[in-house]
This record gives C-alpha cells, sequence and structure tokens, in this order.
C-alpha cells in the first residue's frame, strides 16, 4: 500500500473519516471545537451519542461527553462505552472451535463437540476462507433455502451501519436464503396496520412534536417504553427529545400505557397502566375495533375480526372505555 495506491480498506476508513469529520464540522455545535487541540483525545460518534475519547498508549482510558451536541448524555455512554471496550465478553479477532479448524478438510468437524470445547485464534484470511466454504457447502448439499440469513439491522454491527443489507447482497449472489419479514421494533404492526388503515405508518411521516403538544388530549403508548429506549438512537443519539415529551406532559396530554410491565416512561409522563397479557396487543385492538362497529362510532368501513375480548386479559368494560 502507498499514498497513490492505498488499500481498499485503508480507501473505506479513509473516505468514512473524511465523511464524519466534514459533517460534524458543519455544524454550529462543532464549530468551537477543534479536534486536533487535545493530543491523545479522539472524537467519535455511536449510538448512545458524541464523545471525546481519552486514549494513553494506545488504550482507552475515559470517555468524554460533549455537551455541546447532546445536552443529557445518560451512562451508558458515560460508563458503558469504556466498560465494554475491554470486557472479558467481548471478542477480540477470529476464533474458529478446535475441532473444527482441524476437521474442515475431511468434514469430520465433530458437531457434538459445540459448546464444550475452546476456540483457536485465527488470521482474517482463514475466517473469510472458512465461512465462504461452509456457505458453498451448505447451498451445494442442502439448498439455499438451508442458508438463514440472520443479520439483523444497524444494531447488529457498529462498524458497518446496515449489515443485513450487506450480507443479504452477498447471499443473494450465490442463490439466495431464507430470511426474515419485518423488524422487532415495528412487531405486529406491520403486518395488521396496513389491513386497517392501509398503510404500515410505523414508518411513515409523524406528526411534529408541537402538533402533539397542542391538538392532542390521549397520547397511548402502545408495548413501547421511549423514555428508555431514547438513550440510544439510530444514528447518533442527541437526546433531544426528552424536552419534547416533558413539553407534551406538561400541556396536560394524557397518557396511556398498554404495555405487560410498569416502564420508565409510565413514571416520567404520569401514563395510566393498563396491564397487558404479552403478544396479545391485535387481539385487543380487534375488539376494541369490533365495540366501536357495535357502538356506530365507524366514520368509514373497517376491517375486524370477532374475538374474545377477555384474550388480552383485560375486562370489557376496560376495553370499551379505550375506545
Amino acid at each position: 500500500m502507498s499514498f497513490t495506491q492505498p488499500t481498499r480498506r485503508a480507501f473505506l476508513q479513509g473516505g468514512a473519516a473524511m465523511f464524519g469529520a466534514s459533517t460534524l464540522m458543519g455544524t454550529t455545535a462543532m464549530a468551537a471545537l477543534d479536534p486536533n487541540s487535545f493530543k491523545d483525545r479522539i472524537f467519535h460518534a455511536s449510538h448512545f451519542g458524541p464523545f471525546e475519547a481519552v486514549v494513553r498508549e494506545g488504550k482507552l482510558i475515559g470517555i468524554n461527553s460533549i455537551t455541546e451536541l447532546d445536552a443529557r448524555p445518560t451512562e451508558m455512554l458515560s460508563y458503558g462505552v469504556k466498560d465494554r471496550t475491554y470486557d472479558k465478553s467481548r471478542i477480540n479477532y477470529p476464533m474458529v472451535r478446535k475441532s473444527y479448524l482441524e476437521g474442515w478438510e475431511t468434514g469430520d468437524t465433530k458437531p457434538e463437540l459445540r459448546g464444550k470445547e475452546e476456540y483457536v485464534k485465527v488470521d482474517w484470511d482463514t475466517a473469510w476462507s472458512l465461512a465462504a466454504k461452509a456457505l458453498l457447502d451448505t447451498a451445494a448439499n442442502h439448498g439455499n433455502e438451508s442458508i438463514f440469513s440472520s443479520s439483523y439491522g444497524g444494531w447488529s454491527n457498529a462498524g458497518t451501519f446496515r449489515p443485513n443489507v450487506l450480507q443479504g447482497r452477498l447471499i443473494n449472489l450465490i442463490g439466495g436464503c431464507t430470511n426474515t419479514s419485518g423488524d422487532w421494533s415495528a412487531g405486529a404492526s406491520q403486518v395488521s396496520l396496513p389491513h386497517i388503515i392501509g398503510d404500515m405508518e410505523v414508518y411513515s411521516a409523524q406528526s411534529a412534536w408541537e402538533t402533539i403538544r397542542d391538538e392532542t388530549d390521549v397520547f397511548v403508548l402502545i408495548g413501547c417504553d421511549p423514555i428508555k429506549n431514547n438513550r440510544i438512537e439510530f444514528r447518533v443519539a442527541d437526546h433531544g427529545m426528552y424536552a419534547h415529551w416533558e413539553e407534551i406532559r406538561d400541556a396536560g396530554v394524557k397518557f396511556v400505557s398498554l404495555n405487560p410491565q410498569r416502564t420508565a416512561s409510565d413514571e416520567y409522563l404520569n401514563a395510566d397502566w393498563v396491564k397487558i397479557v404479552p403478544n396479545t396487543d391485535v387481539a385487543l385492538f380487534c375488539a376494541m375495533a369490533q365495540h366501536v362497529l357495535e357502538m356506530g362510532l365507524r366514520i368509514v368501513p373497517i376491517w375486524t375480526n370477532t374475538l374474545s375480548v377477555p384474550t388480552s386479559g383485560l375486562p370489557t368494560s376496560r376495553v370499551k372505555m379505550m375506545v
């Protein structure tokens, strides 16, 4: 590798660094921060928020939050990033199960020893080759449907933000695989809502904070805990939403929380907690829709199904009160 002939890895790393630096330095908050003014300090960002890493002799020894960009940093950033960097549970380099490494050529990999024997450190070329062989052998011997592409969204790997997309493209080049549908964030709503309101809604454009604050009487939280969950974000957390939740709460909006357990948001927003049986949210919504139909409250025709109200674990009177 040289300056005029960089490796692919160096080119990608350099490009990402330049993009990140130009994006951050273009903000008003970062204009007052000079990344080059502190020796042994590295500016970085994560799902938990932006931060300044304090490094001594190549080791991370401290995390400083950047209040210009994140007014309410959480302990996940202040302590979590440093703690997990050197935690004993972290895998620092490619590892292969001992019998698999010894028997990959003959096929005698002793799968019965999974979870019972030690792992061996290998270089990246060995790891790539073993993974490629396993994928090709599986497709050839059992069909591509036996390959399960399991990487999930942007939370799986902080270095490659969309591992499921990259992995999917790779496996599709060798004939495809078995995959999942939907995601954990939206759950059953991705399947049910298009049949009910004609749109998935969860990823559509949402109402502005100010509109919710000024025009809402009742806000229903369905199996969610935004005060806890918003400690991290899909991109770089700035925790700017907490002030908006407080404004909505202080404006007198009533919160109702449908959840099997009491949450941090219930306390923070003074929510009326409705304890529902796990995995019965759609059953509850169908029961509520049935009540709307029976009372003649609908404005347009609505799809519904006859379901027993007790399925959700709530009395009929409670269901009717929420309609």
